[in-house]
């Protein structure tokens, strides 16, 4: 949020490049993420540096010396909430592979992108994995290795593995699994 001197706040960004670079830009904040990461690259050459930003702004994921403001990866975050309303809010066999697939190839080119399937904003607001979303309950009971797994454990073994195997592969250029959550289960 502090890209922008409005931080962001009841702002719809829809990529266009006016709503990037104009004076709802915070230059000031601009301008030291740049030296910051400028700093961070001179001192740790090999340091990698991620941007958690949903704009979209332009140059983000570029290098300094290119005009871009130097983080070398932006987090991919519309992706864990499309797979979340996709859960929540639609049967499988509704499910869209186009706009599945364009919610996960949707970036600026040539700026390389983090993918993640759940979100750790998931468990602030208190909401489930996408584990407890497939299986809830079922997986206390039916996950045994000496009875047969319930359709409900099928299914959301199933399901569990395509969403990460999509993600993985065209989610960007790197994957972030959070500790404890997806393959914990």
């Amino acid at each position: 949020s502090m890209l922008y001197v409005h931080h962001g706040i009841n702002m719809g960004f829809t990529g266009n490049y006016h709503e990037y670079f104009s004076e709802a830009t915070d230059v000031d904040a601009v301008v030291y993420l740049m030296l910051a990461n400028n700093l961070i690259h001179k001192i740790f050459p090999d340091a990698t540096v991620i941007a958690e930003d949903v704009s979209g702004m332009p140059g983000l994921g570029r290098p300094v010396s290119e005009g871009g403001i130097g983080f070398d990866y932006r987090l991919a975050m519309a992706i864990p909430d499309k797979w979340i309303d996709y859960l929540k809010n639609k049967n499988d066999e509704d499910w869209s592979m186009k706009e599945v697939t364009r919610s996960l190839t949707n970036r600026r080119y040539t700026e390389k992108c983090i993918a993640y399937a759940e979100s750790h904003d998931q468990s602030i607001v208190g909401d489930k994995t996408i584990a407890f979303l497939l299986m809830d309950k079922e997986m206390y009971s039916g996950m045994s290795c000496l009875t047969d797994a319930s359709p409900v454990v099928d299914r959301g073994i199933a399901l569990h593995k395509m969403i990460h195997f999509f993600t993985m592969a065209l989610g960007g250029e790197g994957y972030l699994n959070f500790m404890d959550n997806e393959f914990g289960h």
